[in-house]
């Protein structure tokens, strides 16, 4: 199944569809982060961007494109698997996504990358979505207000524990405070209510 109904087309998705030949759009892919991405599609794309040739563009015209500089490039080339190592570094600069990835691909001209992985690219994609929308439904329900019991006043309205800097602790102590006040006044109520004098009737 398509994921047409997840997310709109990004912009890459756009680029990836303007040259022919290429893979079909991915519409899902634009935003999600590159974390989207299995192992599987990771090695595919270390086999056809880890070979230098001299008619495509390799792992480091990509770099290059993502913003890395010189030494840092010449750093990724003594690892075995550049292209991973590239991945896995800018998997954590702003902007990296799929949909950038793939947009950076088209850029580059590498269309057949596009081609031979886009359903292993979309799939991933997908599994992603899902399991995010499923942890999503599995969060339990945030309940913010103290309780139930509508407030007495109009500057009392709306007010949950979210308001207090302490938070829900802030509001237990207060109500305990509170409680204990309440029990002082009653048990010194008691008290002299017991010490009062009491009139006997001489009939």
């Amino acid at each position: 199944a398509r994921l047409d109904s997840a997310e709109a087309p990004g912009p890459a998705m756009a680029a990836g569809g303007s040259r022919a030949g290429s893979a079909s759009p991915i519409p899902s892919a634009s935003s999600l982060p590159l974390a989207a991405l299995n192992v599987r599609v990771r090695r595919r794309l270390s086999l056809f961007l880890n070979v230098r040739t001299q008619v495509a563009a390799d792992w480091t015209a990509l770099a290059e494109e993502m913003g890395f500089e010189y030494l840092e490039i010449r750093q990724l080339e003594a690892h075995a698997d550049p292209m991973g190592k590239l991945l896995d570094d800018w998997q954590g600069r702003p902007g990296a996504s799929v949909g950038r990835l793939l947009e950076l691909l088209t850029k580059l001209g590498r269309d057949d990358v596009l081609v031979e992985l886009g359903p292993s690219i979309e799939e991933d994609c997908q599994k992603y979505i899902l399991k995010q929308q499923q942890e999503e439904s599995e969060k339990p329900l945030q309940v913010a207000a103290v309780d139930s019991s509508d407030p007495r006043t109009s500057e009392l309205a709306g007010i949950t524990t979210l308001d207090d800097p302490l938070g829900a602790a802030g509001w237990w102590w207060w109500s305990l405070m509170i409680t204990c006040k309440a029990r002082n006044v009653t048990s010194r109520l008691s008290l002299r209510s017991a010490s009062l004098p009491v009139p006997i009737r001489s009939d």
